[in-house]
């Protein structure tokens, strides 16, 4: 493990594949306990918070890599139920509801009491308690912005790092988007191939390709 982690940072996609196939249980499971209803959309979270611990990490042994992993990677998927759960609210007054209404055993009046009183981390604003507490909807989608740059001509070790990371980020998309894409643009073991021939590869029907290219795009260019 310490030498994938290794070869990891410093680019090696079958290394970071290799990183992903070990926590990769750890993850989904952490995703299941948080919502399960929501457990994929988390767990593509979580696989992207593990590329942040890689290039954060900077100890030595695998036992310390996956302990520092595990609490990163819940962090982020918590944070990520917060936003999906309550779009539109601030995390950290998200957060403090969701502390209130723990406190209060599910109880929501009296949540809203605990969320104002100061009894807990911090106070909020009568108003902020009323409008996290009526917030509970599915996430908005993100708005989709352009990718970073990459410069014109990067050094070898940018182009591994840049290489590495996109073979991580296509790792953390779901199987189906996965695949789409893979089979669009020829990556891997795949060629290029025609909607048709994606849709019969996976079985689903072909008008539903474009859709599913789509989101997989989305998350791509919203997560660089």
């Amino acid at each position: 493990m310490e030498t994938l982690i290794r070869e990891a940072q410093n680019g090696s996609a079958d290394a970071v594949a290799g990183i992903l196939g070990e926590l990769d249980g750890l993850i989904r499971a952490r995703a299941r306990r948080i919502d399960p209803y929501s457990a994929e959309d988390l767990a593509q979270v979580g696989r992207e918070a593990l590329w942040c611990c890689l290039s954060r990490y900077d100890g030595r042994y695998a036992s310390s890599f996956i302990a520092y992993a595990d609490r990163t990677v819940k962090g982020a998927m918590m944070d990520a139920h917060c936003a999906m759960r309550y779009p539109g609210i601030s995390l950290e007054s998200a957060k403090l509801w969701r502390s209130a209404l723990k406190h209060a055993d599910g109880d929501a009046d009296e949540a809203e009491r605990l969320m104002c009183s100061g009894e807990l981390a911090w106070r909020a604003k009568p108003e902020t308690a009323k409008a996290v507490r009526s917030a509970v909807s599915p996430a908005e989608p993100l708005p989709e912005h352009l990718a970073a740059q990459i410069p014109a001509k990067p050094s070898e070790a940018v182009r591994e790092r840049t290489e590495g990371r996109v073979a991580w980020m296509l790792l953390t998309l779901g199987e189906q988007q996965r695949a789409v894409l893979e089979m669009t643009f020829g990556l891997g073991k795949f060629g290029r191939m025609t909607d048709s021939e994606i849709g019969e590869a996976l079985g689903i029907p072909a008008k539903r390709i474009p859709s599913v290219r789509s989101k997989a795009l989305a998350r791509l260019r919203a997560r660089w």
